[in-house]
C-alpha cells in the first residue's frame, strides 16, 4: 500500500523501470514511480520541498570510493523532513567511509540497527538531529 519512488542516474532509468515492473506488476496497490536522481543536482526542481515528503529513505551501499560524497550528503539533507527515517546499509571499505559517517552525523542522529562484522556491513537508522525516537 505504500507510495514508492525508486531513483537512479538518468542513464540507468530504463533498467530501473524494467526491474521495478518485473518485481511489482500486478503485485502492489500503487505502481512505484521511477525518477531521475543525480545527487546534488536539480534537487528542488525534481523533488520540491513544498510537495515532496518521504516517510522513509532506503539507501544501500551508496557510500564508496567516489567523488560525490558532498553531493550525497546534500541530497540526504534535501530529501529529509523532520520525521523522515533513513534506513541505510553501508559496507565499510576505506577510511573515507568513516569520514562520511562523521560528516553525516553533523546533520543526523545515527543508530546502529544491525552489524555484520564478517562482511564489514552496518545497517543504520537515521533522523534529523534531535528527532530520534
Amino acid at each position: 500500500g505504500a507510495l514508492v519512488t525508486a531513483t537512479d542516474l538518468p542513464e540507468l532509468l530504463g533498467n530501473l523501470q524494467h526491474n521495478v515492473l518485473q518485481n511489482t506488476k500486478l503485485k502492489c496497490k500503487h505502481q512505484p514511480r521511477v525518477k531521475e536522481l543525480s545527487w546534488g543536482i536539480d534537487l528542488e526542481k525534481n523533488f520540491p520541498r513544498s510537495s515532496c515528503h518521504f516517510d522513509y529513505i532506503m539507501a544501500a551501499d551508496v557510500v564508496y570510493h567516489h567523488p560525490f560524497l558532498d553531493e550525497l550528503l546534500l541530497t540526504f539533507d534535501h530529501l529529509c523532513n523532520n520525521d523522515t527515517v533513513i534506513l541505510w546499509a553501508m559496507k565499510f571499505r576505506l577510511d573515507k567511509e568513516n569520514q562520511f559517517v562523521e560528516r553525516f552525523q553533523t546533520l543526523f542522529d545515527l543508530e546502529v540497527i544491525s552489524n555484520f562484522p564478517s562482511l564489514n556491513i552496518t545497517l543504520y537508522k537515521a533522523m534529523r538531529k534531535g528527532r530520534m525516537e
